[in-house]
């Protein structure tokens, strides 16, 4: 028995999105009884690497999540690293999923292999090549610039360093920082060279009320320029956060990492968005905003931030 189209229902004319929820399940469920035993339809398909521990962990927690916000039925399968795609072409045929969650870059590579109609939510990955709906592993620069200001609401300007290909996670920073009457200073460069130059010049024109802000990337801090930097900084109490979670035990303030438990929830979000045709599959990537915060406990009591004292932010870790 063929499964109607969902767009034969007008659904935009619900704004409740739990009562579209439950229409849908009114009208469709009953039709699952009828699938032939081979395809049985199943809400989501996920797929996800075959790695070794404790890389694992990281995508157990975003299918955990995803299984406790969806409301439906689920698969998964994990992918050998080099396996063909036949196994994964066995899989959808059987549970013909409404949507395929994919989660890392080799996932997604091989969801699109399949040329399939079936609509691609991703995860677990910084970007990508085209606009596809899912959750980028890359905080907001709001979340980021928030926590900073959190733990210290005297810095005035943050100061970063980047290239062209971190561009995309500065969005809205300016704007976030200028609405508070704060300001952010970039400095672009094509070189390590270039950036400990750069790092140099900010360090011996800051004060206390300058925050540098580190960015991913070799060409930007490579551990020779992370040093300078950081020592620089300590020695005139001038604020470092950083990108880079592994930066914090080195030395810098603080930095945030993704919750992936609450990434799998809003992919699981993102999911029922498409079922209801109400997203673009052209979406494309939603910044991070579920993160854990990870602090340096000898940096902020150098730098005279209390931890006791701050309101609204919750350390997850602190080294």
């Amino acid at each position: 028995m063929m499964r109607l189209p969902l767009h034969f229902f007008d659904v935009t004319k619900f704004t409740n999105l739990q009562g579209v929820r439950l229409l849908w399940l009114t009208l469709f469920l009953p039709g699952q009884l009828f699938l032939p035993c081979n395809a049985l339809a199943s809400g989501l398909f996920i797929i996800y690497p075959k790695v070794k521990a404790p890389y694992n962990k990281i995508y157990e927690d975003i299918i955990k999540g995803i299984n406790e916000s969806y409301p439906g039925k689920t698969q998964k399968l994990e992918l050998p690293h080099n396996g063909d795609n036949n196994d994964l072409i066995e899989q959808i045929e059987q549970h013909q999923p409404d949507v395929l969650v994919a989660l890392g870059k080799g996932s997604l590579k091989k969801a699109q292999q399949l040329a399939s109609p079936i609509p691609i939510v991703v995860g677990a990955i910084t970007k990508t090549e085209e606009a596809i709906a899912g959750v980028s592993m890359s905080p907001s620069a709001e979340v980021v610039l928030s926590h900073l200001l959190g733990m210290a609401p005297f810095v005035k300007q943050v100061h970063v360093v980047s290239d062209h290909q971190r561009q995309t996670q500065l969005d809205g920073a300016e704007a976030f920082l200028l609405e508070r009457g704060k300001a952010l200073k970039v400095e672009q460069v094509k070189s390590v060279q270039e950036a400990a130059d750069r790092y140099l010049k900010i360090i011996h024109k800051a004060s206390t009320e300058d925050a540098i802000w580190l960015m991913r990337g070799g060409s930007l801090n490579d551990p020779s320029i992370l040093m300078l930097v950081l020592e620089a900084a300590w020695k005139k109490k001038i604020i470092v956060f950083s990108s880079n979670p592994s930066h914090v035990k080195r030395g810098a303030l603080f930095s945030l990492y993704p919750d992936n438990r609450k990434m799998g929830g809003t992919l699981a979000e993102i999911a029922q968005q498409h079922e209801l045709k109400l997203i673009s599959p052209s979406a494309g990537l939603a910044p991070l905003k579920s993160v854990h915060l990870i602090v340096n406990k000898r940096t902020s009591k150098h730098l005279g931030i209390m931890l006791n004292d701050i309101s609204g932010l919750t350390i997850h870790r602190l080294l």
